[in-house]
């Protein structure tokens, strides 16, 4: 299977934010307020952050860039399975948004454009992963340290 990484291009700018979310409980603020959408489209979130998971970054600015990642996923596929899950990697919270089902990669990538500036801007950044017949991943990723 080919696994393909890719960064979104944009110019970085960083900026340190010192308040820090449960990110468990803003999934599943996100997974009710997008329950409508993902049911039209036949599709379900499933929420794997595990409830010790605090990220150091504002709620409202993380709940618009993961509510829009989620959005975007569940707009793109259809009768799929959209899952939050999140990774510490060496100095960095990965939030992996897995989706299931079929795309097109490169209007993925021109659809996430818009976020990757509010992601820099408090200190994250926004990739995308793919595998041969296997989906798409968003990664958000944001520095532990950022707070």
């Amino acid at each position: 299977m080919k696994n393909h990484s890719r960064q979104i291009p944009t110019q970085a700018t960083n900026s340190v934010n010192h308040a820090s979310t449960c990110l468990h409980e803003l999934v599943k603020k996100l997974q009710i307020s997008l329950l409508p959408q993902a049911t039209s489209k036949k599709s379900f979130i499933v929420n794997d952050v595990a409830a010790s998971v605090a990220l150091p970054a504002e709620e409202n600015t993380l709940a618009y860039i993961i509510g829009n990642l989620l959005s975007n996923a569940i707009y793109r596929t259809s009768e799929c399975c959209i899952r939050v899950e999140t990774e510490c990697i060496g100095g960095q919270h990965q939030i992996r948004i897995r989706n299931s089902g079929a795309f097109t990669y490169s209007s993925y990538i021109h659809s996430l454009v818009h976020f990757v500036d509010v992601a820099r801007k408090s200190g994250g950044d926004i990739g995308l992963e793919t595998e041969e017949n296997s989906g798409v991943t968003v990664v958000f990723s944001l520095a532990k340290n950022a707070a």
